[in-house]
């Protein structure tokens, strides 16, 4: 019996030795990790919506609506939360102004834009009448429509008042052309005479430089007793020098009855700084039969709220 007892503490022995040899076995369920966390607060999972009321669990760069990271992955972000694409601006050709009949605000003009100038026509080979000018302001009170007003003196005489209404029709030409209308209504400040202009107006942009802009229609004339109807056209040439400066020859014709022909023809020079504009122009007219004399003008502008045409 005495002899057993060595044999079977050194079988003992060896099996504790191979069970250290071979590894050691997994246990069947894994103990959980130790808790790390700060205790006192549990801390609620992503998954779940915060608490009303709470302000730490919304990180600062994060807006009220959840959009957390969408500027910086906006392809990822739900349709609902993404920018809403702003409009792009009216596609309108850009087109000079004529000086002497001029535009009450480019065709196309955006909603809210404004400007304010002066016309004035010194008396050259007139009899000493005084210099002629006329203040006026357009205002484009929706889009691509605009009125006007204006007020004519000669010297320091007030001579008329002048009211004006444009529209815009629209574009052609793959939005190289554009077209609209005009009524303008001069009524003199004493007597009864009386000026109104119905017009089409019609611009094109030909390359980069050249542009072409018309004016025609009826003009209906009451002076004292007389009634007349003429029918008016003034196309004006456009070569654009540069961004500041542009090139113009314009014409102003009215043809009446008996084939009384009253015209105007003005090369002019533009010059653009900034939202101010300085036209001049010098040329000769007949207003009278077979009279011939010279014209100046000169124009002085200043815009507010441009389209960007």
């Amino acid at each position: 019996m005495a002899s057993l007892v060595p044999g079977l503490a050194h079988v003992l022995a060896l099996c504790a030795l191979s069970s250290t040899g071979q590894g050691q076995h997994l246990p069947l369920l894994s103990a959980p990790p130790p808790d790390t966390r700060p205790a006192g607060r549990v801390p609620v999972p992503d998954v779940f919506p915060a608490p009303a009321g709470t302000q730490d669990s919304v990180p600062n760069d994060a807006v009220a609506d959840g959009r957390e990271g969408v500027e910086n992955f906006p392809d990822l972000a739900p349709s609902t939360y993404r920018e809403q694409e702003k409009p792009k601006p009216r596609q309108v050709p850009v087109i000079p102004e004529p000086m002497l009949f001029d535009l009450m605000r480019p065709l196309g003009a955006e909603r809210g834009e404004l400007e304010v100038n002066t016309l004035v026509r010194p008396s050259i080979g007139r009899p000493a009448t005084g210099v002629a000018w006329a203040p006026e302001v357009e205002w484009a009170f929706a889009p691509g429509h605009t009125v006007e007003v204006e007020i004519p003196f000669q010297g320091g005489h007030l001579e008329a008042f002048k009211f004006g209404l444009q529209g815009t029709f629209g574009t052609f030409r793959r939005q190289r052309s554009i077209h609209g209308w005009q009524a303008l209504l001069e009524r003199a400040r004493s007597g009864k005479d009386l000026q109104l202009d119905i017009l089409h107006l019609t611009g094109h942009r030909f390359g980069q430089h050249w542009s072409l802009f018309t004016m025609q229609g009826v003009r209906f004339e009451r002076q004292e007793a007389q009634r007349n109807i003429r029918g008016v056209f003034n196309p004006t040439v456009f070569r654009e020098v540069s961004e500041r400066l542009v090139l113009g020859l314009e014409t102003n014709l009215a043809v009446g009855a008996r084939r009384r022909t009253d015209w105007t023809v003005l090369p002019q020079a533009q010059f653009q700084w900034r939202q101010y504009s300085f036209q001049v122009g010098l040329g000769a007219d007949r207003s009278m039969p077979n009279r011939v004399r010279p014209a100046m003008a000169v124009r002085l502008v200043r815009t507010i709220g441009s389209s960007g045409h």
